[in-house]
């Protein structure tokens, strides 16, 4: 039985604990947060035998196999050190840092210590809702090129402050976007080879260049196009569009929280032929973030020496290319602002 520790229980960290409590071949042993309070709730919710004062105090216990770090991306290649030191396994929330320039050393950390097995949460890779549609690609459903439509639009009323907090570190465009990189890379095989942004803030008491809207567009090597749109705000419509549309059809996923019926059937996959003129919907079981199965690939990892999933260069890569759509974001309302200021 593995023992797990995790750092960080807020939103993602509850998610783990959720999805992790009941699983036979762990034991959630240890947790800890900024916020003991928080962190002494989630132990008594979850029959955790430790509450640590520390995410250092926790790493080093040699009880520890397996660390999940579920915290602010500035706070990731830190605590992957120390587990790496330590010589524990870990499952690190995505993004993999808060800037690009420590991106690769992220990924060297990762190579060059292989006796350690780190998997990058990129939950999407193992949610069977998305890998239904992979395959039905694969199968050539729809045909090629893509046309993919993507947005992750979230209604933040009674809640903003936590959300602006997260802006301060990460933008929505990065935190979700390396998520819909990966799946436009991953669905077509083809690269991405151009890639342009716009944002604006409509919230106020952000800094300096941060924004709560973005919007990225990418063009992949084998003619494929897709755009991802990511709001946080008071006046956003919360909005989980996705849309995959080829010669051949189209593919659109809706999440089980959005259906106005049938809720208890999961997530629909509504598939249209032109050819027959015809849509076929399919329904995927889901609950709630796959989390688990995230940590039972780690497992594999561990026990199997089988590959991440992604792969860590894939991790990277989809972090390069939304840091760099937001570089091109944040330049632009810069120079607006000084436009702005010069008038």
């Amino acid at each position: 039985m593995y023992k797990i520790g995790l750092i960080g229980c807020g939103y993602m960290g509850q998610a783990h604990l959720i999805d992790s409590f009941s699983r036979e071949n762990i034991c959630i042993y240890g947790v800890c947060d900024l916020n003991r309070k928080r962190a002494e709730e989630m132990g008594r919710r979850y029959h955790v035998k430790k509450v640590y004062d520390t995410a250092g105090e926790l790493i080093a216990d040699p009880q520890i196999d397996i660390v999940i770090i579920a915290t602010y991306p500035s706070t990731h290649l830190p605590l992957l050190k120390l587990c790496l030191e330590n010589k524990k396994h870990v499952l690190c929330e995505k993004p993999i840092t808060d800037n690009l320039a420590d991106g690769p050393e992220f990924v060297k950390l990762v190579k060059e210590n292989r006796e350690c097995k780190v998997l990058v949460g990129h939950i999407l890779r193992h949610n069977d809702t998305y890998i239904k549609v992979k395959e039905m690609l694969d199968e050539g459903l729809i045909g090629k090129p893509l046309i993919m439509r993507m947005v992750q639009n979230h209604n933040t009323l009674g809640n903003w402050e936590k959300h602006r907090a997260l802006i301060e570190e990460t933008s929505p465009i990065i935190d979700c976007g390396v998520h819909y990189i990966d799946v436009m890379r991953w669905f077509t095989g083809e690269e991405v080879t151009q890639v342009d942004g716009v944002g604006t803030a409509t919230e106020s008491g952000l800094s300096k260049g941060k924004y709560n809207y973005g919007m990225i567009n990418v063009m992949l090597s084998g003619g494929s196009v897709g755009f991802y749109e990511a709001g946080w705000g008071n006046s956003l419509e919360t909005d989980n569009t996705k849309e995959f549309i080829g010669p051949l059809g189209r593919i659109k996923i809706t999440y089980q929280r959005e259906r106005a019926e049938h809720k208890e059937d999961g997530n629909l996959i509504s598939i249209y032929k032109y050819a027959e003129r015809t849509t076929e919907y399919i329904n995927v079981p889901f609950d709630e973030k796959p989390t688990g199965a995230e940590l039972e690939h780690l497992i594999e990892m561990i026990e199997k020496n089988i590959p991440a999933n992604p792969m860590i260069d894939d991790v990277y890569r989809s972090f390069e290319i939304v840091c760099e759509a937001d570089k091109k974001i944040t330049e632009k309302l810069l120079k607006r602002t000084e436009q702005r200021h010069d008038e």
